[in-house]
């Protein structure tokens, strides 16, 4: 590289070390390591010796990696400019030196590195290209070389990590623009390069060096082709369609020795253009049929080549590819005949779906082997899919267009393998193995992850199949000790099936089930794992199919086989391997709900032990999240029973909290804070704080805990709770400040001015109105300052909201209205009245959430109904707009209320209250789904956790009537406001409405 350090104040070599550290065993080493990389990666031109890492070939390899790795990380959280952050995450020097060098390193590099470095493109091309990087493409192809094609290999690399994105981007003028800015300057070049590579390859057949590389060139123009046609078909490649697809087919059936790779279990290039091929050519059959009038002749080609490929694991995403080509086309009514005849369903089910449904032997192995890796496959699938799959998904099309004649064909085979199990169960399980998928294969019309099969087909009888099949494999967990992938084979399909079953059948599977979480095999026990879990969120007329009186028996020896499976674990990392155990613990206890108390000190005891093991390496995001939601939901469901609970949980769980925060286990911090805020709002709102919390308070205010974003929601959260149980103590002792501190910080970052609202509305609600008064008018001036300087929608809703919630202090006296004003006057005379007309009138009807919009409604309607606003000059004028802007937030019933889960919950200050709303807010935990979330900078939400939600007029129920309830004292001023059409007549309407319906209340 060209360039040079610059302003870099580190050294290459500290920073090569570091980035070796990161790649050590020793898990404080590597922490050390992070820390030291991110309080440099904000140096200017940092990502300069970084990228010289990267490309000095006399750099150890792992380093070089290292680098890499830490590169594209380092574009994924810098590069993409938040619209709601003011910071700069990276300089505009640094940006353009990145784009300079990028290419080029892209050329160089060994492919390990350059997948690293081409993720990284992608992210860069999407946020910048081509508007901030219009030159990236003539750059491309004036590196292109005739003869060089290690050098053409960087460029198409590249120019796949740039286009790859719009395969799965939705439609948009912006994406089309792109799209076509790429083929005016690509295509003509590419065709050049596409025609010279298949000659080449032609020339070279002999050379298995030259052919190797040729051939990794043939694979990225394949899919390249796709990248390019992959949102609409272009008039370039619609115009040289026939030259493209009569190279495709020369491909898709090509032979050479010399081409043949050695590892039978990774596909080569061969393997891989060939799966690119049917991957296009699926493409043009689903999206551009008619155009497309070589399909025949590939339906044909393909067909023979399933017939013929062999059963090794390189081939496997070839088959995988022509299976899922030729189930799009037979789903093709006009495609109907090729597939009519019974002798191709027979051949079809007989040659391609049947061979490729027997599990692989490397399956077999890994089942025994890697447990945990078979299990997420087949539950998760995998990137290149599977042969499996792919053949279930083939059967599922042919059902569509010939359903009678497909299940009746696949049942020969179903009960073929069924009787030959039968007649020698030891000898042919695999036999029964087969047979089960294809029931599952063929019975399965559709599913969704949450519910299974949703629609069976009705050739089918599963039940029958249940009772007669399935049944035999669970009621003893120590039969089919010599194939125990029957055993996985029969949960499964209870798991698949259970929308489907009637509730008589799951009740006698689910104790069966709970018995298989013993299973000696760790793949039998983690189905059954998922299978209880997933039985136990089904619902029936919205309730549960199995409530807490049913779960409670069979939840002790379920828990004792979880943490029995937990137990053998070796280390940390095996421990926190099996996510899908604690999930399902987790959702024993949300089942028990109350019903846990008499297992709760046992199931804490063991859920802290295994915190305290996985907290020395944390691993694996699922299993942490699930684990927290364990504790969570066990202390939210005890407490809810027994209050005094409470002692217990936090003498167990504080010791374990304290070290995971002096080790600072950044994973796992905000987590814990969550949970504290968990206990502290079970204490008694209004008395006294605990001393172990008090103490904990000025640890939690310091600066370095709030400049982890992570940590930021789980803070406030927490702070909330402090708020909630001894606001008045904290206002008294002077935590006040310090509080809002936070505030003024939180406030000043579009990312998280929200938060701060959040923190100043507790403050607001939990303290004594003389607290508010002192603390009010700074607060104000700091909003304001940030009006000024970087005003947003966001900011401006929330003002207007927090503005609305001391509208409505006191409401008889009027004591909010007049503190408000008082306050923001004394600012600047008249200020009110100025920032009223000018900033939140337009921001009135953009306020969301039912409790944030009835705030508004009630706070501003006592503000015009005030005797200070209609005796000032400047305010009483606007009595009609601001009515206006109330009627049309109220009238508008298509806004979006993105707040009604957190709503579900109304603080009022008591403990027995907030216990009550969280048990009556239950149903919101019984679709608890988590995605995988990242480290560091993200925030995961505890779901049994739930919000502390502000109500700031809790005795009013409705927006509108607490409007018109509002309004019944200035019934003058609307009328004037009415008469002097500063109201619409819709708004005038609604407005008279309302008060008419709060009048007859009454």
């Amino acid at each position: 590289m060209s360039v040079n350090n610059g302003a870099a104040n580190f050294s290459q070599e500290s920073l090569a070390q570091s980035l070796q550290q990161t790649l050590s065993p020793d898990a404080q080493q590597r922490k050390q390591a992070e820390g030291f990389l991110q309080s440099i990666e904000q140096t200017p031109r940092f990502v300069v010796p970084l990228l010289q890492l990267v490309n000095n070939e006399g750099t150890d390899g792992n380093i070089r990696f290292a680098a890499a790795l830490y590169f594209k990380n380092f574009v994924k959280r810098r590069w993409a400019q938040d619209e709601e952050s003011t910071e700069e995450l990276l300089s505009a020097d640094d940006r353009r030196v990145v784009k300079d060098e990028i290419v080029g390193l892209m050329l160089t590099v060994p492919k390990k590195l350059q997948l690293q470095i081409g993720e990284a493109v992608s992210i860069i091309a999407d946020s910048d290209f081509p508007e901030q990087w219009p030159d990236l493409i003539s750059t491309l192809v004036s590196r292109l070389s005739a003869t060089d094609y290690h050098v053409n290999n960087g460029i198409l690399q590249t120019a796949h990590n740039v286009f790859k994105g719009w395969r799965s981007a939705f439609r948009s003028d912006r994406l089309y623009t792109k799209i076509n800015y790429v083929l005016s300057q690509f295509t003509k070049p590419y065709l050049q390069v596409f025609v010279t590579t298949d000659r080449l390859i032609d020339e070279h057949a002999q050379n298995k060096q030259a052919l190797q590389i040729l051939l990794h060139s043939l694979a990225l123009l394949c899919q390249i082709y796709y990248d390019l046609n992959c949102q609409d078909l272009p008039p370039f490649f619609e115009d040289n369609m026939a030259q493209f697809m009569q190279t495709f087919h020369k491909y898709l059936v090509y032979a050479n020795p010399n081409a043949v790779t050695d590892d039978d279990d990774v596909a080569g290039d061969l393997e891989e253009v060939k799966a690119s091929i049917c991957e296009i050519i699926e493409l043009y059959a689903q999206r551009y049929e008619e155009d497309f009038k070589q399909l025949p002749q590939f339906v044909e080609t393909v067909w023979n080549m399933l017939t013929t490929v062999g059963k090794e694991g390189k081939y496997d995403g070839v088959v995988s590819k022509g299976m899922a080509f030729l189930r799009t086309v037979v789903r093709k009514p006009q495609q109907r005949e090729l597939f009519a005849s019974g002798d191709s369903l027979k051949l079809i089910c007989e040659r391609i779906v049947i061979p490729n449904a027997v599990l692989p032997e490397s399956d077999e192995e890994l089942f025994e082997d890697d447990p945990v890796q078979f299990v997420r496959r087949d539950v998760e699938g995998s990137e290149a899919g599977s042969r499996r799959e792919a053949a279930a998904d083939l059967v599922r099309g042919l059902l569509d267009q010939f359903s009678s004649e497909t299940t009746q064909a696949m049942s020969i085979y179903i009960q073929k393998g069924l009787e030959r199990y039968a007649a020698n169960p030891g000898g042919n399980w695999r036999d029964k193995d087969v047979a089960l998928f294809l029931v599952a294969s063929v019975a399965v019309v559709a599913s969704v992850q949450a519910l299974g099969a949703t629609k069976v087909n009705e050739l089918v009888n599963v039940p029958d199949f249940f009772a007669s099949q399935i049944v035999q494999h669970l009621r003893d967990t120590g039969s089919d000790a010599q194939a125990p992938i029957l055993k996985a084979d029969a949960i499964k399909f209870v798991t698949t099936f259970r929308s489907q079953l009637p509730r008589e059948m799951l009740a006698q599977a689910l104790p069966l089930l709970g018995d298989h979480l013993a299973h000696p095999n760790p793949a039998v026990s983690m189905y059954a794992a998922i299978a209880v879990e997933r039985i136990l969120v089904l619902k029936k007329d919205g309730a549960l199919l199995f409530g807490p009186a049913d779960i409670q028996p069979l939840a002790e020896g379920m828990l004792q086989h979880i943490v029995a499976t937990f137990d053998r674990a070796e280390s940390p990392q095996k421990l926190a391997e099996n996510d899908y155990m604690i999930k399902t613990a987790m959702r024993i206890i949300l089942a028990c709900r109350t019903n846990i108390l008499p297992l709760a000190p046992a199931a804490l005891a063991k859920l802290a032990q295994i915190l305290a093991e996985v907290s020395k390496n944390p691993s694996n995001p699922r299993f942490s999240h699930f684990l927290f939601e364990a504790i969570g939901s066990l202390a939210r469901f005890s407490c809810a029973a027994d209050s005094a609970a409470i002692g217990q949980f936090e003498a167990t769980l504080f010791p374990i909290f304290q070290n995971i925060l002096q080790q600072d286990v950044a994973e796992f911090m905000p987590y814990v804070f969550q949970i504290l805020a968990q206990l502290l709002s079970v204490h008694t709102a209004g008395g006294a704080l605990p001393e172990a919390y008090v103490s904990l308070l000025r640890p939690l205010l310091q600066p370095t805990l709030w400049s982890a974003q992570g940590n930021i929601p789980a803070l406030v959260r927490l702070l909330q709770s402090y708020l909630q149980i001894g606001g008045a103590q904290l206002a008294r002792d002077g935590h006040l400040q310090p509080i809002l501190g936070v505030f003024q910080k939180l406030i000043a970052s579009r990312a998280n001015d929200h938060h701060g609202f959040g923190l100043l509305l507790a403050a607001t609600q939990f303290t004594p109105a003389d607290s508010v008064r002192q603390f009010l008018k700074p607060v104000l001036t700091l909003c304001l300052t940030r009006l000024q300087t970087s005003r947003t929608a966001k900011f401006t809703r929330n003002l207007v909201h927090y503005v609305a919630s001391v509208l409505c202090i006191e409401p008889q006296s009027g004591a909010g209205v007049a503190m408000l004003v008082d306050a923001m006057d004394g600012i600047q005379p008249g200020l009110f009245a100025s920032v009223l007309q000018n900033v939140m009138l337009e921001a009135i009807p953009t306020v969301v959430g039912r409790i944030d919009r009835k705030t508004v409604a009630v706070g501003f309607g006592l503000l015009v109904a005030s005797g200070r606003f209609q005796g000032d000059p400047a305010c009483a004028p606007l009595t009609g707009p601001v009515l206006e802007q109330l009627a049309t937030m109220l009238m508008d019933t298509g806004v979006k209320e993105t707040k009604t889960l957190a709503d579900k919950q109304i603080v009022d200050g008591s403990a027995a209250a907030a216990a009550a709303a969280a048990v009556a807010a239950d149903e919101d935990l019984d679709a608890l789904e988590i995605e995988d979330t990242g480290y560091q900078a993200s925030f995961a939400r505890l779901a049994t956790l739930g919000d502390i939600k502000i109500d700031p007029c809790p005795q009013i129920a409705d927006a509108t009537r607490g409007l018109g309830q509002a309004l019944l004292s200035a019934q003058a001023a609307i009328s004037a406001a009415a008469q002097q059409q500063q109201l619409s007549p819709a708004a005038a309407q609604f407005i008279s409405a309302a008060i008419a319906q709060a009048s007859s209340s009454q």
